[in-house]
């Protein structure tokens, strides 16, 4: 295993058209492409990935040759707090404002994304329906799988291929909620994305063409601290995306590395059922330095699967806390949902 060295639509639930409607809100899901316009300074949007264990910030900015990393920010939840709770909700706040006052960021505008936890994510074959009814062919097929009431569910597609989509549905009460603790910080939300997505973008800006796998199909595991997000892509298409329940402090356990193997066998196998062409032979850790190494070695060696370290600081030329300079980052934060978030 080694250590590693664009044009694509990002998809997201509108912020602007949730904060102004209530019971059915339409159509969640557009393109941020429209939205990404540059700021007079030439930066991005803030990312930011209020993620299950972690709220991750990051801006991107022109660089003179290359798209730089202006500003990050990565905070562990309090453990005595409860994601999502009353507790949880006032100390996001407090926390996303100092960190964009104390922090290098530029603006107020932002991309955002729900926990992993509270999207739903499934990859299935196109209902053969008359569009106007494509939405409820979908909500049907999904209805024993789907723990949302059907009048609270925001749910979008998008085609992965000509036969399958791939599904993304959330709780409109908890995109209500996060709208409300952005709204309590200032920022501007301009969309609230997905995380496949923000790692799909992510991965095509940084690494899809040094490797020369703008074709191949990748398995990327971005491993939390307590649970693995996997993408299956290739430079351009979301194939399949699924959060696993283990996460880095589990994997020191032999018996949770085979966990993490038989996720992510279940991911290839999906993969396989509904996809024709070249199969997934490829993982990229794109935590980074997140995870020692060696935990990393097991999991490549137990998936018999080539393997490297994809380290988003690494790919931008940041530097990091043990390093001199202005510019300096925490090590050990998982990055790349919020960096893809703030990518054009």
């Amino acid at each position: 295993m080694s250590d590693s060295p664009k044009d694509d639509t990002t998809i997201g639930f509108d912020a602007a058209t949730q904060a102004r409607h209530t019971p059915n809100p339409g159509n969640f899901i557009e393109s941020i492409s429209d939205m990404l316009e540059l700021f007079g300074n030439h930066t991005y949007p803030i990312g930011v990935d209020m993620g299950d264990d972690a709220l991750t910030l990051v801006q991107m900015a022109n660089g003179v040759d290359a798209i730089r990393l202006l500003a990050a920010d990565s905070i562990e939840y309090p453990p005595d707090i409860k994601p999502s709770s009353a507790a949880w909700q006032r100390w996001a706040i407090k926390a996303t404002a100092e960190s964009v006052a104390r922090g290098r960021f530029h603006g107020k505008k932002a991309i955002a994304a729900l926990p992993a936890g509270e999207v739903f994510i499934d990859t299935i074959q196109m209902p053969k329906a008359p569009r106007d009814e494509l939405q409820n062919a979908i909500l049907n097929h999904l209805k024993p799988k789907l723990r949302i009431n059907p009048e609270d569910v925001l749910m979008e597609h998008v085609k992965t291929d000509s036969e399958n989509i791939l599904v993304m549905a959330t709780d409109k009460t908890k995109l209500y909620r996060h709208l409300a603790i952005y709204e309590k910080t200032r920022l501007k939300v301009a969309s609230i994305s997905v995380w496949p997505m923000a790692v799909l973008k992510a991965y095509t800006h940084l690494w899809a063409r040094h490797l020369g796998q703008n074709d191949k199909p990748v398995m990327l595991l971005d491993i939390g601290k307590s649970s693995t997000n996997i993408v299956i892509c290739d430079s351009k298409n979301l194939y399949f995306a699924h959060s696993a329940p283990v996460g880095a402090r589990n994997l020191e356990i032999d018996r949770m590395v085979d966990l993490l193997n038989s996720e992510m066998d279940m991911c290839r196998a999906k993969f396989r059922s509904i996809h024709k062409g070249p199969q997934v032979n490829h993982a990229i850790f794109v935590s980074g330095h997140a995870v020692d190494k060696d935990i990393y070695t097991k999991i490549a060696k137990c998936a018999q699967m080539s393997a490297q370290i994809g380290d988003c600081l690494d790919a931008v030329g940041a530097n990091r806390s043990d390093q001199a300079g202005h510019e300096n980052y925490a090590r050990h934060a998982n990055w790349i949902t919020a960096m893809g978030l703030s990518l054009p």
